[in-house]
């Protein structure tokens, strides 16, 4: 396994608890609907806030928790649009007008190849750190590590963990990878639910409600949410599928709700 380099903590954190926090700044999957924004997270510790996966929209529900120059670091998950491409718009944002060091990024290289074309003067606004399967990163006092997916491009799960506490993204993925992959003892997970489970085919790597509800019962997840659903599907469904598979409640994620790990 590879671990990349600590990040000095020079950043206080908005919310000095001793918990992990996971804030909901987008979860549509695709394309976001009305009033809503595409995938993206606040992940917060008393160390580090950290935006996990920056989907068009989440920069503006940002910012109603933290100022960009709060910010510790980003991480995104891969290169697919709906997952990164606010990060052309920090830029901006980061050269021309905060006053704050270059963000740092932990990004997979596929991710990074497209931001190069978007951002030509790109180090000016980001310490770009190249993440890849089994890696591992300490930003502030929390701890990532990245599972490779089963996506259509190079993409990463993530696990943070914090003191005992910890927190799991599944990213966009098919069911023959699972969150077990991540590491036992796992308190809190988002799963991605595209679709209902009449939705299935070999074909699609993406999970359904079903299969997000298998896979987090099989990897002893303690508290299920559900993100990513596409455009359309009704969320009461997923939330019954995912709760009859998983055999527990299931909460689907709602943009500004924040979970305590």
């Amino acid at each position: 396994m590879g671990r990349l380099s600590l990040m000095p903590n020079d950043q206080k954190a908005q919310h000095m608890t001793d918990s992990l926090s996971v804030t909901v700044l987008g979860a549509s999957g695709s394309y976001a609907g009305p009033n809503g924004a595409c995938t993206g997270f606040l992940v917060q510790s008393p160390g580090a806030n950290v935006w996990l996966d920056a989907g068009p929209g989440t920069l503006a529900n940002l910012q109603r928790h933290i100022r960009l120059r709060e910010l510790s670091a980003i991480v995104l998950t891969h290169e697919h649009p709906d997952h990164w491409l606010e990060i052309p718009v920090v830029y901006a944002a980061v050269r021309h007008y905060e006053r704050r060091k270059p963000v740092l990024v932990y990004g997979t290289a596929g991710t990074l190849a497209l931001a190069e074309d978007l951002c030509p003067a790109l180090p000016e606004a980001f310490e770009w750190r190249v993440i890849a399967d089994g890696d591992s990163a300490t930003i502030g006092d929390q701890d990532w590590t990245f599972s490779r997916t089963e996506h259509y491009v190079e993409t990463m799960g993530t696990r943070v963990d914090v003191g005992e506490r910890s927190f799991a993204f599944t990213a966009d993925t098919g069911p023959g990878w699972g969150l077990s992959r991540l590491g036992k003892g796992i308190n809190l997970a988002i799963s991605e639910s595209t679709f209902l489970s009449d939705g299935e085919l070999d074909a699609i790597l993406h999970l359904s409600a079903r299969q997000a509800g298998s896979l987090a019962a099989e990897a002893g997840i303690e508290r299920l949410v559900l993100s990513h659903l596409a455009p359309g599907q009704d969320a009461d469904a997923h939330q019954l599928e995912a709760e009859a598979a998983f055999g527990g409640a299931v909460t689907i994620a709602t943009i500004g709700e924040t979970y305590t790990v």
